[in-house]
C-alpha cells in the first residue's frame, strides 16, 4: 500500500490548525471564555481567524460546538473557583465565569456535571470532611 505524499495544501491546512491551536490555547490561557456573551463571530476577529476555520477547528478538536466549547470551560473554571472561593454565592461565580444569569449557569453546570451547582458543591464539601 502506498501512502500519497502530503500535498502542499494538506501542510498548508495542518499549519493553519497549528496557529489556530496556539491562538486559542493563548486566549483559553487569559480566560477570554469569561467574557460575557463572547461569541464565535466575536472571537475570529479577536483571533484574526476566519469564523468557518475557527469553528471546524473547535468541532473537530473538542468535539462540541462554539457554544457547548465555551460552557464546559466555564464550568470547569466555576468548579476550581467554588473549591478556592466557597464563601462566594453561586450567582456571583455565574457572573465571575461569564454566564449571563444563575439559570443558565445551573442548566450549564448541570448538563455537564449531572448534578446542580449547589449539589456539586455541597458533595465536595462532604468529600473535603472526610
Amino acid at each position: 500500500i502506498t501512502v500519497p505524499a502530503p500535498t502542499h495544501t494538506n501542510r498548508q491546512a495542518v499549519l493553519n490548525n497549528d496557529k489556530i491551536a496556539e491562538k486559542v490555547a493563548e486566549w483559553v490561557d487569559k480566560h477570554g471564555y469569561r467574557q460575557a456573551g463572547i461569541t464565535i463571530k466575536m472571537l475570529s476577529k479577536e483571533l484574526g481567524i476566519n469564523r468557518t476555520y475557527l469553528s471546524n477547528f473547535i468541532n473537530e478538536m473538542y468535539g462540541t460546538n462554539f457554544n457547548g466549547w465555551i460552557n464546559e470551560l466555564r464550568v470547569k473554571e466555576a468548579k476550581k473557583k467554588m473549591c478556592e472561593s466557597p464563601e462566594l454565592s453561586l450567582s456571583e461565580v455565574a457572573d465571575f465565569v461569564g454566564f449571563a444569569d444563575s439559570a443558565h449557569f445551573s442548566k450549564q453546570f448541570k448538563q455537564n456535571e449531572g448534578v446542580s451547582p449547589s449539589v456539586w458543591r455541597k458533595n465536595k464539601t462532604r468529600d473535603k470532611e472526610k
